[in-house]
């Protein structure tokens, strides 16, 4: 593969997580900003900067992992998905590193 079909296949990659992100993205509940419904896309981790823990014992309908981008999006994604739980353990690894 060229140099230019590589530069071409990761912006449309890019470009594609970008529109899932969008189109994965709940609506505001009241006037709380709550995830009402999980994304599908699995998010690469590289894209990850942290995340946020939605709880339905408080405010919001259902429990959920907010992962925030780099480039200033955030996903509502299924806290007992596999993958999921192996982003979070990353993060927390990645959040101590910078942290200490």
């Amino acid at each position: 593969m060229s140099g230019c079909s590589s530069k071409s296949l990761v912006l449309v990659s890019l470009l594609g997580l970008l529109m899932l992100l969008l189109c994965g993205r709940s609506k505001a509940q009241s006037n709380q900003d709550c995830c009402l419904s999980y994304t599908r896309v699995r998010l690469p981790r590289w894209a990850l900067k942290g995340y946020t823990e939605q709880l339905s014992s408080e405010v919001c309908d259902i429990n959920a992992i907010i992962f925030h981008t780099y480039s200033g999006l955030k996903a509502c994604v299924n806290p007992k998905e596999g993958w999921v739980k192996k982003h979070l353990l990353f993060l927390s690894h990645k959040l101590k590193k910078m942290s200490a």
